[in-house]
């Protein structure tokens, strides 16, 4: 049966939105920002307390990863809520990847810190694990960064991903020192906070 012409434009359209949809920006910038924004300040706020300069004790400490729970969670929940239901792009496969390997990321970082965090409780002084998760954190951030900039042809995003990974064995060599703060602090910015503000510029405004 012959096509009219009618129905070849209607095909042609659909073609068009289908291979729009395979090639939409990801739309997780803003929480990326804001995780990656918190997390570089307080590993900043980290090396600046145990390396003495604020002139605090080191219970600052506890109160500050405290209050980084709190605002992170309720930031977060926030900016899940207001984010708007007619962004272009929410199903494509790119939006689709990274959102459920960012969430098994939080999953995983999540459970890690539940068992330090309870680890410290049984045993009356903070676990040695808190160190150690700067090397977790970075790989699960670079895994993540990979992964969607792979599945959305990014290639910026990928490069993240690479700087997050590099800093997990150079974040281990300098592990007992005050600078390691330093370094998670650099590597958050870079893997994280910066992609999330040139995921926030690319981001469509509104529906097409």
């Amino acid at each position: 049966m012959k096509m009219s012409k009618s129905m070849n434009d209607d095909l042609a359209y659909v073609r068009s939105l289908a291979e729009a949809g395979a090639d939409a920006p990801l739309l997780g910038g803003r929480f990326l920002v804001w995780w990656g924004g918190l997390v570089t300040a307080a590993y900043l706020g980290h090396y600046l307390i145990g390396s003495g300069m604020l002139g605090v004790g080191m219970e600052a400490l506890g109160i500050m990863w405290a209050g980084f729970i709190v605002i992170g969670l309720s930031g977060y929940f926030l900016l899940a809520k207001a984010f708007p239901h007619d962004k272009p792009g929410q199903s494509s496969e790119g939006n689709r990847v990274s959102a459920t390997v960012w969430m098994a990321a939080g999953f995983v970082l999540g459970s890690f810190f539940f068992g330090v965090t309870v680890k410290s409780f049984l045993n009356g002084a903070a676990s040695s694990g808190f160190t150690w998760s700067i090397p977790l954190v970075l790989g699960v951030y670079g895994i993540a960064q990979l992964v969607s900039g792979e599945i959305a042809k990014v290639g910026w995003l990928k490069l993240a991903g690479y700087v997050a990974i590099a800093f997990v064995g150079l974040t281990i060599l300098i592990i007992d020192t005050a600078e390691l703060y330093l370094a998670a602090a650099f590597a958050a910015a870079c893997s994280v906070l910066i992609p999330g503000l040139l995921m926030l510029r690319d981001e469509p405004s509104g529906v097409v």
